[in-house]
């Protein structure tokens, strides 16, 4: 009798990856924005035990995988942790779940809530097929701890710093916590050097007489960037951008992209292709404007 041909698509659509011992599958599980609460981390414990090896992976994407799930146990396992509000992962050619740092609810230098936007896009477009596959990263500030750049689509919190003359002591603290040297400290009154700044918010958060503040704080958008074995840096597309303009132009970059992609084409590829003008041109904007035409 001949044996039964695993559907090997249907498996991965699931969030079961092949691994290199016969009949064996590392389990992935979503994980939004890196967080778990702690009810969920024992049920991930509990299933490793049951159904893996007794560990699990946590994965450079904030994943986490459930390696050696025999295949006989694969719907088991799934449906499992289903129960528990535990969702199978993407894999293939689809939308990944989004990363995300902690943002302004934890990190001191967080400028935007990474997780509620994150939660947001992954509930609109996760699992969604695609011509390869999809990347989003949501990073609080322009240390970029999640690396936006190299993503399809990277969001990267940031503010525009505005200098108070009338409240500004000329005592350098501002000066001092700039790391690009763009803040100088002029006749006892802070300036800005516009070219140099990044839009970290460092000066405003070290000045304690109310001489700086957040003219404006919003998203600077990347696109088109990828990791792996042919690297590519994404395009910054906006800057200061608003929660409308950045949802708008994510909506306009997934129909230019299942439109225009070639099958198992990258998006930054696909840019790469037919031009960042084109794209630009679909998306409705001029690299780093921070207004919809």
């Amino acid at each position: 009798m001949a044996e039964k041909k695993i559907d090997l698509s249907s498996i991965k659509s699931k969030g079961f990856l092949p691994q290199r011992q016969e009949n064996m599958f590392s389990m992935r599980l979503k994980v939004v924005s890196g967080n778990l609460d702690a009810e969920k981390l024992r049920a991930i414990a509990d299933a490793a035990e049951k159904y893996g090896s007794g560990y699990v992976h946590i994965t450079s994407r904030q994943q986490i995988e459930v390696p050696f799930v025999k295949l006989e146990d694969i719907e088991a396992a799934r449906n499992e942790l289903e129960k528990k509000g535990i969702s199978g992962g993407s894999a293939g050619k689809r939308v990944r779940a989004v990363v995300a740092c902690q943002g302004n609810r934890v990190c001191r230098n967080g400028l935007i809530d990474c997780e509620r936007l994150a939660c947001i896009i992954d509930e609109k477009y996760f699992g969604e097929a695609v011509p390869k596959k999809l990347k989003i990263a949501v990073t609080g500030c322009p240390a970029a701890c999640v690396r936006p750049q190299d993503n399809d689509f990277g969001i990267m919190g940031t503010v525009k710093p505005e200098v108070l003359e009338e409240n500004c002591v000329g005592c350098k603290r501002c000066e001092k916590a700039c790391k690009m040297g763009a803040i100088k400290v002029i006749e006892d009154k802070a300036s800005i050097d516009t070219e140099k700044c990044i839009l970290c918010g460092a000066c405003i958060a070290a000045c304690r007489k109310d001489a700086l503040r957040a003219e404006k704080t919003g998203c600077t958008v990347f696109a088109g960037g990828k990791a792996g074995l042919r690297p590519k840096q994404g395009t910054k597309i906006l800057e200061l951008a608003q929660e409308e303009q950045l949802f708008s132009v994510l909506e306009k970059t997934f129909d230019y992209y299942r439109n225009e992609g070639l099958e198992g084409e990258r998006l930054g590829d696909l840019i790469e292709r037919l031009g960042i003008e084109r794209y630009l041109d679909a998306i409705g904007h001029s690299p780093c404007d921070g207004d919809l035409s």
